[in-house]
């Protein structure tokens, strides 16, 4: 039987690195990013809509948490640590994209791993079956896209009649 802070399938060593950092695996838990994981934050739009394409590649995806309190709304991507060091370019472009990034120093607010909480979630668990962790190359192409789509919804709102 699993410890009750491990998910029933910790596959993934950063799905059981992370567990380790909640202490009460029913509360939502600031969980210092860097150690652990980095972290690319996104309007919850965009990050749907990447997600989306993500899981329409095929690829792995790893765990992605979703922040729908009306301050927030925000949709955020753990990675591998020191993705955002190691890719070049890649934290860079998030930001210049007016996206947020998490590592070294940073600390996150993370939702339950056990239980339901009504404004925090995870989207794709960490461990859950069938997932593995987010290829930077996957997430950069279809944030991409992504925004692609935002701003040509955007565009044609402007010009409807």
């Amino acid at each position: 039987m699993p410890h009750p802070t491990e998910p029933d399938h910790p596959v993934d060593p950063l799905a059981r690195a992370l567990c380790a950092r909640y202490l009460d695996p029913a509360r939502v838990r600031p969980v210092p990013a860097g150690p652990v994981f980095d972290l690319v934050s996104v309007p919850m739009p965009i990050g749907l809509d990447a997600l989306d394409l993500m899981l329409r590649a095929g690829g792995p995806v790893g765990p992605v948490a979703a922040d729908a309190r009306a301050a927030v709304d925000r949709v955020g991507f753990l990675l591998t640590p020191g993705t955002l060091r190691a890719e070049r370019g890649f934290a860079w472009w998030c930001r210049r994209h007016g996206l947020r990034t998490a590592s070294d120093g940073d600390v996150v607010a993370l939702p339950p791993l056990l239980g339901e909480c009504t404004r925090m979630m995870w989207l794709v668990s960490p461990g859950a079956p069938g997932t593995g962790r987010t290829e930077p190359g996957l997430l950069l192409s279809a944030l991409r896209r992504a925004l692609g789509s935002q701003r040509m919804r955007a565009v044609c709102q402007e010009t409807a009649p």
